[in-house]
């Protein structure tokens, strides 16, 4: 297998969906994925819950062209992308945060 590196940086959120849910949670959910597909400069790498380890039940990866990107993603209350994503994750429980720089992907050469 070869390995790859991918430049950028990785946006990795652990949280929980509040209980009792809510259809306003998955609301807002659809909202910040879909202003995500309208910008360039933020990706979903996946999202996943139910389950998947550690102490929080679900998780989305975001991937951020630069810092600059990352800055907007928090800061900036007039971009769509910023209000949809704080919007939805103010009202999550337990939300933990990790940012790295270059993930390192196998990729299965033929």
């Amino acid at each position: 297998m070869a390995r790859n590196t991918l430049p950028g940086i990785y946006l990795i959120i652990e949280f929980d969906w509040p209980q009792p849910f809510e259809d306003e949670f998955g609301q807002l959910a659809a909202d910040l994925h879909r202003s995500i597909q309208e910008h360039d400069w933020i990706e979903e790498v996946f999202t996943a819950s139910g389950g998947v380890g550690g102490d929080l039940s679900s998780m989305w990866v975001f991937w951020l062209q630069d810092y600059a990107g990352l800055d907007r993603l928090f800061k900036d209350r007039s971009h769509p992308v910023s209000l949809a994503y704080n919007d939805f994750f103010s009202q999550m429980s337990g939300v933990h945060e990790r940012i790295r720089e270059e993930v390192i992907i196998r990729v299965k050469e033929d």
